[in-house]
Order: C-alpha cells, then sequence, then structure tokens
C-alpha cells in the first residue's frame, strides 16, 4: 500500500494551487492522495463554489466533510461526509460547537479544532492507511510559520521548499486561469472570523451589515463571564463593531487589485508622456 499524502483544502488561492500543484507533480506521484475540505457552515457562498469548480475542473475528487459535535460527554466530535449541495450554509456545525464548548477566540480556536482538524483527522484514520502525510499550504513569504516538528508530524509544505509561492506568485497565477475565487483577499473564507484585524472586520460590515447578524446572535446566546465576546484581543463585541462601521475609518483593500490599479494608471501616464514628447519632436 502507498502512502497517504492529505492535502486540507480550506477554499482559497493559495490551498487551491497547492492541491493542483500536488496532483499533477511527478514528485508525488507515489502517494495516494486525498483532498479534504471542512465546512463551518460560515464559509462565503463564493468559496463553496470556487471549491466545487476547482474539485470538477481538475478531478480533484474532493470530500467535503461537516463536524458531528456529540454532545454526551466523552463521546467527542464526529463527522459527515456532505457535498456542495448539501453543505450547511447558515452557520449550523458552528452552533452545534457552541452549545457544547465556549466561544472560539484568539487564544482559543475551538472551531478550528472542532470543526476542521478533528473531523478530517477521524476521516482519514477510516482510510486505513499506516503512513499518513499532511500537505499544509503555507506560503513562501509565510515560512516563519513552518513546524519546528515538521518532519516528526510528517508535514510537508510544497509551497515553501518545492515552489517558493509567495503571494504575489498566487495572485498572478490565477489571473491566468479560466476561474478564479471572485473574492477579495480581505474577505476570506469565513465571512467575519474573530481572527481578522479590526479594519477588516469594520470593512466587511460597511460593505454588508447584514454579514454580522450572525455573529451577534450567537454571541448573545452563548456568551459568558469568562469569554463574553469571540474578540478578546481587541475586546470589541459585535455590537461594537457594528457601531464603529457607521463612523469614518481607513477601510482596507485587496492589495492586489490596487497594485494592478497603480500599474495601470503609471502605465496609461507614461502612455500620455511618450505621445506629448512625440509630438513636440
Amino acid at each position: 500500500m502507498k502512502d497517504l499524502l492529505v492535502c486540507t483544502f480550506s477554499g482559497g488561492r493559495t490551498s487551491a494551487f497547492m492541491a493542483k500543484f500536488i496532483n499533477e507533480s511527478e514528485k508525488y506521484n507515489n502517494f495516494d492522495k486525498a483532498f479534504v475540505f471542512a465546512n463551518t457552515g460560515k464559509e462565503n457562498e463564493e468559496t463553496l463554489k470556487f471549491i466545487d469548480k476547482c474539485s470538477k475542473e481538475w478531478n480533484l475528487n474532493i470530500i467535503w466533510l461537516e463536524a458531528k459535535i456529540n454532545n454526551k460527554k466523552g463521546k467527542g466530535t464526529n463527522y459527515k461526509i456532505v457535498n456542495f449541495d448539501t453543505a450547511s450554509r447558515k452557520g449550523e456545525p458552528f452552533e452545534e460547537m457552541l452549545q457544547s464548548y465556549s466561544m472560539p477566540n484568539n487564544f482559543a480556536s475551538n472551531c478550528t479544532r472542532e470543526l476542521k482538524i478533528i473531523p478530517i483527522n477521524k476521516y482519514i484514520k477510516t482510510l486505513g492507511y499506516k503512513n499518513v502525510i499532511t500537505a499544509m499550504g503555507i506560503r513562501y513569504d509565510e515560512r516563519h510559520r513552518k513546524s519546528l516538528n515538521a518532519k516528526e508530524q510528517n508535514i510537508i509544505y510544497p509551497l515553501c521548499d518545492d515552489v517558493k509561492a509567495d503571494n504575489n506568485f498566487i495572485r498572478n497565477w490565477w489571473e491566468r486561469q479560466s476561474f478564479d475565487l471572485i473574492l477579495k483577499d480581505y474577505q476570506g473564507n469565513c465571512d467575519l472570523c474573530f481572527k481578522k484585524s479590526t479594519r477588516k472586520k469594520l470593512t466587511l460590515i460597511k460593505e454588508n451589515e447584514n454579514i454580522a447578524n450572525w455573529w451577534l446572535e450567537m454571541e448573545n446566546k452563548y456568551s459568558s463571564n469568562k469569554i463574553p465576546r469571540f474578540d478578546l484581543r481587541t475586546n470589541f463585541s459585535i455590537q461594537q463593531l457594528i457601531e464603529k462601521a457607521k463612523q469614518p475609518f481607513r477601510t482596507v483593500y485587496d492589495k492586489h487589485e490596487l497594485n494592478k490599479t497603480q500599474s495601470n494608471i503609471f502605465d496609461n501616464i507614461m502612455d500620455i508622456e511618450s505621445d506629448c514628447f512625440c509630438k513636440i519632436s
């Protein structure tokens, strides 16, 4: 039996590029491969469409998982297999997790553990492989995030060690493809993740105030004296963010789109100057 190479598909451009690279690279031909996505119910619809498109266009056969939270003590989280049509879109897995665990926050990502890591690990275990390698979608410009124990943990970083792909490389590559993720960089996959910066959250709420409704409801239902809100770093509640988004602030922007715009402006200026100098001569 071959070793299994697991590619966790987050739904972003980077993990999608890594999946295609792994699927087509001769270096990984000797592995069986599993491409896995864990849905929390709070991913943007554009993310779900993008994952489905990548899977079909590149024959990845991505496995869609959702957590099954067991409220009985000692039973732990399990998983179920879903697909694009049956995947939760109203935060159902996330709220089930909140009924058994405290609200995730900057210092304790219960959602990552219970909704992604555990379901994926339990699914992979059922496949029966003795040796499992996990590919992580960390880019070369993020290489400081690589685990110091990667070898012992059977983790590889193809975008650091094989391709040396940074964010510009990824965005430029997607510019040449027949489809792309219809999201700006700051929008991300999880629509209003508490890990986003305050400016990003304010920008998202300013663009679409309804995006905060679910998070506000969850914060009101599941807050506690110990963890009163999702964001414990800045200590802004969802309601406070909604109010702040109505006030003037410096919004964020998609850096790749801005660079393209600036480049086009510069090119246009150079064209105008060339015409002008040509006419003078």
